[in-house]
């Protein structure tokens, strides 16, 4: 009881002692914000707009943007379709997108100097969830029954294939030089793949206990974000999980380029807490957000850019 109540006020303390901060800007875009990444001083987002749009985010112009023709509703009524997933390959300048057709399928493209092609549609039998770059000739496909697939686009052939579990698909992330990947679950359990082999290195279970809704994965370390109410950093040594515990589900959180410290949703009024995760203290709280959170990117140490189910993009700048 003694240790309990101790563990409570060291949490107060630290909340009491994290530095509010409000957005520096938002930037506006047509239609809700579904996916979106971060590539240096570009932004792209993907919308329920049937667009893809791209932003220079420091000058918060827009610089670009694709328009999908609208597709047809269960009615039969014309709407604009999602774009779920939206990815630049730095090398190349390719950007990959996918995004919601008729029926209820998807389609995947690449679009390069002007030209946008398809790369898998309904014919390939999969309902792709989440799609990556993995490098200039290959992709990461996820799809909702929990499968991974590394594709090689180029010469149109499944390099592997991997069912995870019978659980269905929540999220994943690719390590800083592509050679793994953290996924989850419905379940909670979180997968570590090694991305050229299709082989599972770590499987980490029965610490989050829900689906868990976004993983982010730096420096070897993985944060995972769930229905339960917390926020989980696992590590790939033999470092036991650090369990950040929430006043409501955490939709989305981040990591910054070493791991030293965590960010996610950490109340109902959708603030996002930053957390040293040395020493475990809650440093600033994002205070703004408007809507759900859906994605949050550490550009550095000093600035990040969040999304929600609105139109709404917030630049963080921390002091």
């Amino acid at each position: 009881m003694r240790k309990k109540i101790f563990l409570l006020f060291l949490l107060g303390c630290s909340l009491f002692a994290a530095v509010t901060v409000k957005p520096a800007y938002q930037i506006d875009v047509e239609g809700n914000v579904v996916d979106m990444v971060v590539r240096g001083d570009k932004l792209f987002v993907g919308t329920d707009a049937g667009k893809m749009e791209v932003y220079d985010w420091r000058n918060k112009k827009k610089t670009f943007e694709i328009r999908f023709d609208k597709i047809h509703d269960f009615m039969g009524d014309p709407i604009a379709p999602k774009v779920f997933c939206v990815d630049e390959d730095p090398g190349t300048g390719k950007i990959l997108m996918l995004v919601q057709d008729e029926g209820g399928e998807k389609i995947l493209y690449i679009y390069q100097n002007g030209k946008r092609s398809v790369i898998l549609d309904k014919k390939a039998h999969l309902a792709m969830r989440e799609t990556r770059f993995v490098d200039s000739d290959h992709i990461l496909v996820s799809t909702i029954s929990n499968e991974l697939i590394f594709y090689d686009y180029v010469n149109g052939k499944i390099v592997w294939r991997k069912q995870l579990s019978e659980s269905s698909f929540s999220d994943y992330q690719l390590n800083e030089d592509h050679s793994k990947v953290a996924s989850t679950c419905e379940s909670g359990a979180v997968y570590v793949t090694d991305i050229q082999s299709g082989k599972v290195l770590k499987h980490f279970e029965n610490v989050n206990k829900d689906n868990v809704f976004h993983v982010d994965f730096k420096n070897y370390h993985i944060l995972a974000c769930g229905k339960d109410k917390k926020a989980v950093l696992y590590s790939l040594g033999p470092t036991p999980p650090v369990i950040y515990e929430t006043k409501f589900m955490v939709y989305a959180g981040a990591l910054n380029k070493n791991a030293s410290m965590s960010a996610f949703q950490v109340d109902e009024n959708i603030d996002i807490g930053i957390f040293d995760n040395e020493t475990k203290a809650m440093r600033y709280l994002l205070k703004g957000q408007q809507s759900v959170l859906n994605n949050i990117v550490f550009v550095n140490d000093k600035e990040l850019i969040s999304s929600s189910d609105d139109n709404h993009i917030m630049i963080w700048r921390l002091p």
